[in-house]
């Protein structure tokens, strides 16, 4: 750099030595170009590690470690792998790379569960591999190591058969940018690898470009392979483009001179010269933009904004690029406008078929475990249907079955876990099982690492949680009570025939009774002498009215519309009301003669009664918690402890009621539902869960797959098999008080009321309302009176002749049929004699006979007077 005039430097070294440079570099004030170096410090913007001196003099033309690093973590939470393993060197570019990685997975909940420092020598690379294959149980490693360390490390990872089946590499841009350099038998070791690769937008420029080298290369190489131009190639390729573009707008010559350095910095003992155009040059640099091969080159504060990576799978001789990741679309299969504008997605589907190690097509699941699990599990007398375990004769090693059991087996099978484990059962034999604090002991041996995970009817509650970790619970949540079941509750009291409804609806009932009967007779009084009489009768007719027709009909004749209108009404109500009595009263005789002896457990309390719960169990604190005195609690084990324990009660040395968990309750109410039922208040617990190390890798995948199996047809046929059909009605119908309130016949009431009302009103007011109507309706009504009848002609003229009367009879006068002549009309003649006789029999008028002309004849000396009409 002395003499020499140097404006600029490009290097390509590794991390220790570009900061070497950086350093220098500030000194002389020259910028220094790296396009290899990926260390983040040696920007513009950090602070030396060496030094511990601002570096503004440093440009990086190579990709961001964070940008690197999320791609990374994209991928594999891609395939829901939530452990990966990281394998890099001792170098400050190994090193460097790791923190950001760390917080590119702590994103995805992807947990680093090792980080492995590999060294230069074959020993190192081998007790690496010795500790992956028999300690570690994740199959997902991140490889970050330099070019050099990749080639041997791949071959003995190859020779001790990791390459295959379950295994997963993925390999940083570091080695895979590089890959182009690696022979046939290198990259057959590397078969299935995946890769995250600096992506280089395809052009005409490059192509000419490769065409170019290649046949530069061939004409300077020709025993040698020719080899490819990588992204690091690319980059000092547009490097020098940019450092010229720069230098035509600083507009300096490169000879010009440089001032002597002083003896008092490194640069003066170092006898090196200082820029005095360097600073602008680095600004002109730092604000140049171009189209370079490898995209657009932009440099902010120092660092290259590179953000896009193509993933690629090793197969053959060569990759396969099997999709894309950037940080605003994530991974996607191709580079189309659609797939980069969409929203950011990381999925397994974004990306295209990948071949794994091993030839394998099936993603591998990143676990595999290379020993047994210890699981302890309880030792247990009673509610064997739970857990139970058994010696084998012939290997002397304990054998565990039951519900808890198969529910874990099936948990912990390919069918939900998928991935395979292999379990071992060590029985938890204290000398105090049966004691309380034995399953918390249990428990304790999961956090001092004894066992790797406990399996049982194991309660998840608070201070457990404290010191492991339990998975979603597989069985029913719940604490409540089994109290004997009392028989022939409601006939016992001597008014359990007003139990179907409650007294608010009785009142009710009765008032709007009585209504009825006084307004029917109020309105029947004045028109019906069956509703009249004395008071005392008139009391007696209104009260009898008002109750009669809820049993039969009345006896009544009823002659106003309104007392019509209203007991029609009323007997609609009636009949509701007693078909709802009936129904809910056959209710209450059928199904609560099952009413339990007790439904609350403060009652208990109150009454000082004895109260029995599972040994060993939790429920003895939770009960002396709830306010129960210890001295009236009782432990038991078994199914028939419990029962013998209530049939004697607690003046019999036995209990008025036991307190457990719920699957408890119903493996008991199997065999004795005919005497017990569950009552009371439920109390929530955590429910059964499996036991396991706080923050063990393996508990979100259980806890999945638990959630599975309760969801699918297994569990009812596990459930089925070891409990068998519940006691049917025993837990499903709710003792509760059935009672019907007014509100039940609110509609109805105020429906009757309102027309009850109208009625009233209408009575009422009948002298206002009714004489308009009536005047209305004799309007509308037709006339009935006859037609005149046409006069007679002149010669068609009879004199009438006098009929004999009787005395104080008016004579008869002759009809215009008489004088008519019309002998037709004698019946009519006769039958207004017959009206005009009296009514004992006497006749008032004789009988005047016709004359031929149609006339009447009378008898001599008759009296003549006007003729009677009927």
């Amino acid at each position: 750099m002395n003499g020499s005039k140097v404006q600029a430097l490009i290097v390509q070294h590794t991390s220790e030595q570009s900061e070497f440079l950086a350093y220098m570099g500030e000194e002389a004030h020259i910028p220094i170009i790296s396009f290899s170096a990926v260390s983040s410090f040696l920007s513009s913007s950090q602070v030396s590690f060496y030094y511990q001196k601002k570096v503004s003099s440093f440009v990086r033309m190579a990709q961001n470690d964070n940008t690197q690093a999320a791609a990374i973590a994209a991928l594999v939470h891609a395939f829901g792998w939530r452990e990966v393993v990281i394998i890099h060197d001792d170098s400050d570019s190994g090193i460097v790379l790791i923190p950001y990685l760390a917080d590119a997975f702590q994103e995805k909940d992807v947990k680093v569960r090792q980080s492995l420092v590999l060294q230069t020598t074959k020993s190192s690379i081998n007790n690496t591999l010795h500790k992956i294959t028999t300690q570690i149980g994740t199959r997902v490693f991140i490889v970050h190591l330099p070019f050099s360390l990749s080639k041997e490390f791949f071959m003995n990872i190859h020779e001790a058969g990791m390459m295959e089946k379950d295994y997963v590499w993925i390999i940083t841009s570091e080695l895979t940018n590089r890959l182009c350099y690696m022979n046939s038998s290198i990259l057959n070791t590397m078969q299935g690898v995946l890769g995250v690769q600096t992506f280089v937008p395809e052009s005409e420029r490059l192509d000419d470009l490769k065409v170019r080298w290649k046949q530069w290369f061939r004409r300077r190489f020709p025993d040698i392979e020719i080899l490819d131009l990588d992204a690091y190639s690319l980059w000092a390729y547009d490097t020098v483009w940019l450092l010229a573009m720069a230098a035509e707008k600083t507009s300096f010559q490169f000879n010009e001179n440089f001032n002597s350095p002083s003896s008092q910095n490194l640069m003066g003992l170092l006898g090196l010269d200082v820029s005095t155009k360097g600073e602008n040059y680095l600004k002109s640099i730092l604000g140049t933009k171009l189209q370079g091969l490898t995209g657009d080159i932009h440099l902010v504060g120092g660092q290259l904004q590179s953000t896009d990576f193509q993933i690629v799978n090793v197969l053959g001789n060569g990759w396969r690029v099997i999709g894309y990741w950037t940080p605003k679309a994530g991974l996607s299969r191709s580079r189309s406008s659609k797939d980069l504008e969409k929203n950011y997605s990381a999925n397994a589907d974004d990306l295209d078929a990948i071949i794994w190690p091993g030839g394998s097509a099936t993603t591998p699941k990143g676990w595999v475990f290379g020993r047994k699990l210890k699981i302890g599990v309880p030792v247990k007398t009673g509610f064997s249907e739970f857990i139970k375990v058994d010696i084998d004769p012939n290997d002397n090693k304990p054998v565990a079955r039951g519900f808890c059991i198969e529910v874990f087996e099936k948990v912990m099978s390919m069918d939900y876990l998928h991935y395979p484990v292999l379990l071992e059962y060590i029985e938890f034999d204290n000398g105090h099982e049966g004691e309380p604090g034995y399953y918390d002991d249990l428990i304790y041996q999961v956090h001092l690492k004894k066992y790797d995970a406990v399996v049982g009817d194991t309660t998840i509650i608070a201070n457990r949680s404290i010191y492991v970790d339990f998975t979603q619970p597989y069985a029913e949540r719940g604490v409540s009570m089994i109290v004997p079941i009392q028989f022939d509750y409601v006939t016992k009291s001597w008014w359990w025939y007003t139990r179907p409804f409650k007294w608010n609806l009785w009142l009710a009932i009765f008032l709007l009774c009585g209504a009825k009967g006084f307004l029917v007779w109020l309105f029947e009084r004045s028109d019906n002498n069956e509703f009249g009489g004395e008071g005392y009768q008139q009391l007696g007719i209104i009260f009898h009215f008002s109750f009669s027709l809820l049993v039969f009909a009345q006896r009544e004749k009823l002659k106003t519309n309104y007392s019509r209108v209203l007991v029609v009404v009323w007997t609609l109500l009636v009949f509701l009301i007693v078909t709802s009595y009936n129904a809910n009263l056959t209710a209450m005789l059928t199904v609560e003669k099952l009413q339990p002896a007790i439904t609350d457990m403060n009652s208990l309390i109150r009454n000082g009664d004895y109260v029995g719960y599972p040994n060993s169990s939790f429920l003895l604190e939770h009960l002396k918690h709830m306010g129960f005195s210890e001295e009236k609690l009782r432990p038991y084990v078994t199914v028939d402890e419990y029962a013998d324990a209530l049939s004697r009660g607690s003046s019999n040395n036995g209990v008025s009621a036991i307190v457990d968990e719920i699957p408890y309750i119903k493996i008991f109410l199997k065999k004795y539902c005919d005497k017990y039922t569950m009552a009371g208040q439920t109390y929530k617990t955590g429910g059964f869960g499996f036991v396991f190390p706080k923050g063990y890798d393996m508990v979100p995948d259980i806890s999945r797959a638990v959630l599975n199996l309760s969801e699918s047809s297994d569990m009812f046929d596990i459930k089925n098999k070891w409990f068998g059909t519940t006691c049917p009605d025993s837990l499903e119908t709710p003792i509760t008080d059935k009672k019907l309130s007014w509100k039940a016949f609110l509609t109805a009431f105020a429906i009757a009321g309102g027309i009850e009302l109208l009625a009233l009103v209408a009575f009422f007011s009948e002298s206002y309302w009714k004489p308009p109507v009536e005047r209305l309706i004799n309007l509308r009504r037709p006339s009935k009176v006859p037609p005149p009848s046409p006069a007679p002609a002149d010669d068609q003229v009879h004199e009438p002749q006098q009929e004999a009367t009787a005395p104080g009879t008016a004579p008869l006068e002759p009809t215009p049929s008489h004088r008519n002549g019309d002998p037709d009309n004698s019946n009519d003649c006769e039958r207004h004699a017959d009206s005009a006789r009296p009514d004992d029999g006497s006749s008032g008028t004789e009988a005047v006979p016709v004359n031929d002309d149609g006339g009447h004849g009378m008898n001599e000396g008759q009296a003549h007077g006007p003729t009677n009409r009927a």
